[in-house]
């Protein structure tokens, strides 16, 4: 659920605060996982705002849509959208004044952007299970809602990008984003406070993130040689 910034100073419940500052921290760590993509491909500015609002709201739009929402959700904000065009100004500065590409190749590089990337993933799958829930109870829907929710954002950031989307072969990335999304509904349904159904299915997706970075886990793929075709 989105707000608009007056909103921020009238939300009375504890538990609808704490998803209105996760789904900023999300924006953030989805905004400059996208600015960082559009600078790879040596994009400018505009290129580089898009791509980062597009990977931060992408998931979001095709979650809506599915639901049949009259208009996407992320038109009832005004504070995550401006965030989001922020943050991918600040990271395209940082970068112009740095003019230094060889990080990418750097292994605290690699690291970060796979934290930042995961800390959105654990939040916005959770986001779009629970925007699910609020609009119907089919479970298979709430956990495709709630993964494509993730995981959207991120494959039409990479489609722009003419790159093949990450969640097709990179380290369990939507089977993370199903995991959680499974055990945020299994929780709810067992009555356990949101919140903390929340923190859990977070730090869950986030672990499974690191584990296969760390031991480059990978579902299986057929890896053709060509110089000997059946």
């Amino acid at each position: 659920m989105m707000y608009n910034l007056l909103d921020l100073f009238y939300v009375g419940d504890l538990m609808e605060l704490l998803f209105y500052i996760a789904e900023i921290i999300g924006t953030i760590a989805f905004t400059i996982s996208g600015s960082m993509v559009a600078i790879e491909k040596k994009m400018d500015l505009l290129g580089v705002i898009i791509l980062g609002s597009v990977t931060a709201f992408g998931g979001g739009f095709l979650r809506d849509i599915i639901l049949n929402l009259d208009y996407p959700s992320v038109f009832n904000a005004i504070l995550c959208p401006i965030i989001a065009v922020l943050t991918s100004i600040i990271v395209f500065i940082i970068c112009y004044i740095f003019k230094d590409t060889s990080y990418q190749e750097k292994k605290w590089y690699l690291r970060l952007m796979n934290v930042i990337d995961s800390i959105g993933l654990g939040i916005f799958v959770v986001i779009g299970a629970k925007a699910t829930m609020a609009k119907s109870a089919n479970v298979f829907l709430i956990l495709f809602c709630a993964v494509i929710t993730g995981v959207g954002g991120g494959a039409i950031r990479d489609m722009m990008a003419i790159k093949i989307p990450d969640i097709f072969r990179k380290h369990i990335y939507a089977v993370a984003a199903l995991i959680g999304a499974i055990l945020f509904y299994l929780l709810i349904k067992i009555n356990l406070n949101e919140s903390i159904s929340t923190i859990i299915s977070v730090l869950c997706v986030i672990i499974i993130r690191f584990l296969a970075y760390h031991y480059k886990w990978n579902l299986p793929r057929i890896n053709i040689n060509k110089e000997n075709p059946l």
